[in-house]
């Protein structure tokens, strides 16, 4: 099978940072790689990978798509990095933002994930599809500093979804506030999710 030229830099780009036991983070497994310095190698490794990229119709998707792949697999380093290379083909785009917010959430960088979200959002990103995400990350940070103000506001963006015939953000939000053993509410949430895959009626005694 002929591969690509890009899925062949993609192959050699991937060997980058590689190393033998436990190890810092390489500066291709951070987001926008982490705003530090490259070297004038580097740099110019990153002008021919888009240069030749931009030659093939799709380039952006295709590294998107390695990235949500590499998501799937739970392996949320490697996404990065290819969201990185997605970045550096166009990061007028919010989609490499996004896929930057949800690996940082699933590392536990929960202040680098809301940073992406909103990055995301400020780039054009469908509010119905990241809004309920972006909730769920300003929960979880407001839980973590008992800060009721900051879990009220994140509830308030939920129910302004729900109010705009979000069903995405209802089965979300229902499903968090499940979590939270508030089982009352999960049943008024729920009657604006269509689906109900988790059988939160059921556990949470829904009539």
């Amino acid at each position: 099978m002929k591969h690509s030229t890009v899925l062949s830099i993609f192959g050699i780009l991937a060997l980058a940072g590689c190393a033998m036991g436990p190890r810092q983070p390489a500066m291709n497994e951070f987001p926008e790689y982490g705003h530090q310095q490259k070297t004038p190698d580097l740099l110019e490794a990153d002008r021919e990978f888009v240069e030749i990229a931009k030659k093939e119709e799709g380039s952006f998707e295709k590294m998107t798509n390695y990235g949500w792949g590499f998501i799937q697999r739970g392996d949320n380093r490697t996404a990065i990095k290819r969201f990185n290379q997605a970045w550096l083909i166009d990061s007028t785009r919010y989609e490499s933002y996004w896929g930057f917010a949800v690996a940082e959430s699933r590392l536990g960088n929960l202040e680098s994930a809301k940073h992406y979200y909103e990055k995301a959002l400020g780039h054009g990103g469908d509010t119905k599809i990241l809004n309920p995400e972006y909730a769920i990350v300003l929960r979880e940070i407001a839980k973590a500093e008992k800060n009721s103000e900051k879990l009220a506001a994140a509830d308030d963006l939920f129910k302004s979804e729900i109010a705009a015939g979000n069903e995405k953000a209802a089965c979300i939000f229902a499903f968090q506030l499940f979590r939270d053993g508030k089982k009352d509410q999960v049943c008024e949430v729920m009657k604006s999710c269509p689906t109900d895959r988790d059988r939160l009626k059921d556990r949470a005694g829904c009539n």
